[in-house]
C-alpha cells in the first residue's frame, strides 16, 4: 500500500490527510481499534475513528472515497423520482436512504448528524416537506430504503420515543446490503460480519447465462417470500471459480458449483458454522433443508501444515503476532551457530612455517 498512499497524498490535500501508524511500535493504538492484519485501513470523521475502510485499494478507488466524503453527507431533492435516478446512477451498491420531514422536525436532526458518521458507506437524501394551508400540524417524517430494480421502499417503522441516533445507525448498518449482490474480497468482510448469516449461490461467474438464470431464481423467490422472513439473512452470489481456495475450507468443490453455501456471521462468538449439501439444487429447497434439520450445521475444517505449508505457517504468524515473532529469532540464532565454523576447529591445523619445511621434504623425497 505505500507506493499507493504516497502517490494519493499530494493528489488529496485539502480533501483528506493520510497518516501511518507502526503498529510494531505503537501496540496499545492497534489494539484498541482491533487490528488484526497489516494493512489494515481506518478512516476518521471529525476527529472520531469510525471504523475500517473497506473500498478498494487502487488508486482511483481511494480519490473517489476522498471526493464522497468531502460531499455534503446529505443531498437535498424536491421529487421521489431523484432519489430513484440517484440510487442508480451515483450509488455505489444502488441503496439511498431518503428522509423526508420539515427542516426543524426531529427526525431531521437525528438523520443529519447519523449521515455525517455514516457518511463513507451510505447515501443519504433528503426531500423537506413544506408548509400547505392544510397543516394540521403533525409530524410526518419518515425514512424509506430506496434500492435500485427493488420496486417497494423498504420504510423504517419507529415512533418518538425510539428516534435516536443509535437506533437509526442500527437501521442504515442492517439495511445497507444490496437484496442479491456478488460477493467480492470488498464487500464480503463488511456483510459476513454485519450480524445476519450470509447465504451465497456458488457460481462460476465467467458464465453469464447460468449466473443470469440463477439471479433471477433467486430473486423471484426473496421478493415473494414475506419480508421479515427474507430479512433473517443475506444474499449474494459467489465465484466459485475464483475463489476455490477459500471455499476448500467449506468443502466445496468446484466439480459440484453451481451449489449453495450459508455461513453464520463471523462476529459472532463460538466456533464458526455453515451448512452446505450440494445436493440441493434450488433455492428454496435448500433454506427448507436447513430449517427442518435435513441439512445440519458444521464447521469449517481447520487448515492443516500439510495441506499448504505456506499458508499454514503464514497464518498461524499473523494470529500470534508479535509473540510469532520470537521463535523466528531463535531459531534464526540457531541456524546462525549451527552452520558458523567455531574459531577453535581451525587451531589443530595451524601449519607452521617449519611443518611446511618439513612436508616439502617428504614430498621431494
Amino acid at each position: 500500500m505505500a507506493p499507493v498512499l504516497d502517490s494519493v497524498a499530494p493528489k488529496l490535500k485539502g480533501k483528506m490527510a493520510i497518516g501511518k501508524i507502526d503498529c510494531t511500535k505503537h501496540k496499545a493504538v492497534c489494539k484498541e481499534h482491533k487490528v488484526r492484519g497489516f494493512p489494515t485501513l481506518m478512516y476518521s470523521v471529525d476527529g472520531e475513528v469510525m471504523g475500517e475502510y473497506s473500498g478498494g485499494r487502487d488508486e482511483l478507488d481511494i480519490i473517489n472515497f476522498a471526493q464522497k466524503m468531502s460531499e455534503p453527507a446529505v443531498h437535498e431533492i424536491r421529487r421521489l423520482e431523484e432519489a430513484k435516478i440517484f440510487a442508480k446512477k451515483t450509488a455505489s451498491e444502488g441503496i439511498v436512504f431518503l428522509g423526508s420531514g420539515k427542516a426543524d422536525s426531529s427526525l431531521w436532526k437525528v438523520f443529519e448528524k447519523v449521515a455525517r458518521k455514516m457518511q463513507a458507506n451510505a447515501y443519504f437524501l433528503w426531500m423537506e416537506q413544506l408548509e400547505s394551508p392544510t397543516d394540521d400540524g403533525k409530524d410526518y417524517s419518515y425514512v424509506d430504503r430506496i434500492e435500485d430494480g427493488v420496486l417497494e421502499p423498504r420504510r423504517w417503522e419507529t415512533t418518538a420515543a425510539d428516534l435516536t441516533e443509535e437506533n437509526f445507525s442500527a437501521f442504515v448498518k442492517d439495511q445497507n446490503i444490496p437484496t442479491l449482490t456478488n460477493i467480492t474480497p470488498q464487500n464480503f468482510r463488511r456483510i459476513s460480519r454485519n450480524g445476519r448469516p450470509l447465504l451465497m449461490a456458488i457460481v462460476d461467474m465467467e458464465n453469464d447465462e447460468l449466473v443470469s438464470g440463477i439471479r433471477a431464481h433467486m430473486m423471484e423467490f426473496i421478493l415473494r417470500a414475506p419480508q421479515e422472513y427474507v430479512e433473517q439473512r443475506y444474499y449474494g452470489l459467489f465465484d466459485g471459480k475464483k475463489w476455490q481456495k477459500f471455499l476448500k475450507q467449506f468443502g466445496v468443490k468446484q466439480k459440484d458449483n453451481p451449489q449453495y453455501l450459508m455461513i453464520a456471521p463471523l462476529d459472532s462468538p463460538g466456533e464458526k458454522t455453515f451448512w452446505r449439501n450440494e445436493t440441493y439444487t434450488k433455492f428454496p429447497e435448500f433454506l427448507k433443508a436447513i430449517e427442518d434439520g435435513s441439512i445440519p450445521p458444521r464447521h469449517p475444517e481447520k487448515k492443516k501444515l500439510t495441506d499448504d505449508p505456506f499458508g499454514w505457517l503464514t497464518e498461524k504468524f499473523q494470529q500470534f503476532f508479535p509473540y510469532s515473532i520470537i521463535p523466528i529469532f531463535i531459531l534464526t540464532g540457531l541456524i546462525v551457530w549451527a552452520i558458523t565454523p567455531s574459531i577453535d576447529d581451525y587451531e589443530d591445523y595451524e601449519i607452521t612455517e617449519d611443518q611446511k619445511m618439513t612436508e616439502e621434504t617428504k614430498k621431494n623425497k
